[in-house]
């Protein structure tokens, strides 16, 4: 479980690393210089690779200690893709979809509005200035 945390961040800080330098070749390219945009993104490549490198020997080493409850995340992936809090915020989604799709008469639809206009005006943030 701690060896899937490791890998976990691992891929997080390669993919934060190689977007961080990706913006920077990308400044270099607009000041002009795009030779040193070219060798960064190569070290780019090379530090992704070397990453992926390493993530793939901590899979290995885990599988081997028969640690794979949890199959690895591949870089991007969202972590919480599986959880049972995200299952439910979608189905109640897809609820609220669902009635929204559903044919009102206009005798609902002007009850809807006119409880929309009896409902007081939300307070304006006092750091709002318009």
């Amino acid at each position: 479980m701690r060896l899937g945390r490791v890998i976990q961040q691992l891929q997080s800080f390669g993919e934060l690393h190689a977007n961080e330098l990706e913006s920077l070749a990308g400044e270099l390219d607009n000041a002009g210089a795009s030779d040193l945009a070219i060798k960064l993104r190569a070290i780019l490549d090379i530090q992704r690779n070397e990453a992926e490198m390493v993530v793939q020997e901590l899979v290995d080493i885990r599988v081997e200690l028969g640690d794979d409850s949890l199959p690895p995340t591949p870089a991007g992936a969202d972590p919480a893709a599986n959880s049972a809090r995200r299952a439910q915020w979608l189905a109640e989604q897809e609820a609220e979809a669902e009635r929204l799709r559903e044919p009102i008469s206009r005798r609902e639809l002007f009850n809807r509005v006119a409880q929309k206009d009896d409902e007081p005006p939300e307070p304006r943030n006092s750091t709002e200035e318009g």
